[in-house]
């Protein structure tokens, strides 16, 4: 259903929704301002609430799920979690790296390690 705002524009629901969406922020983020600032006016009266307020913040969030390695096995210890989404990345931002370079990917290169055509 499309409208028409006061300038004779056609307004779409989704520029209903990015607008209402964009008032939200803009009041959470005011509302989270002013919380903070009389947390921090009143932390001589009321230490006990500021502190609750800081640890509140410094919280770990929930551990990550168990992953998949390459080799299909299930991972569930963080330093093997930590190692598997390294290797994934690593791989990502390497593959991305040697082609905006003009580098061939590993499978096209030669077993001595020189690219193809290259002598």
């Amino acid at each position: 259903m499309l409208c028409f705002s006061a300038q004779g524009r056609v307004k779409s629901p989704q520029d209903d929704y990015k607008g209402v969406t964009r008032l939200c922020r803009e009041k959470i983020r005011r509302a989270k301002a002013e919380l903070e600032l009389n947390l921090a006016a009143a932390v001589k009266d009321n230490k006990k609430y500021f502190f609750k307020y800081i640890s509140s913040k410094r919280r770990a969030k929930e551990n990550l799920q168990p992953l998949a390695d390459g080799g299909g096995n299930t991972v569930t210890k963080d330093e093997e979690k930590a190692e598997v989404l390294n290797a994934f990345f690593a791989s990502v931002f390497n593959s991305r790296a040697n082609r905006s370079l003009g580098t061939q990917p590993p499978e096209l290169e030669d077993r001595d390690g020189d690219q193809n055509g290259a002598t």
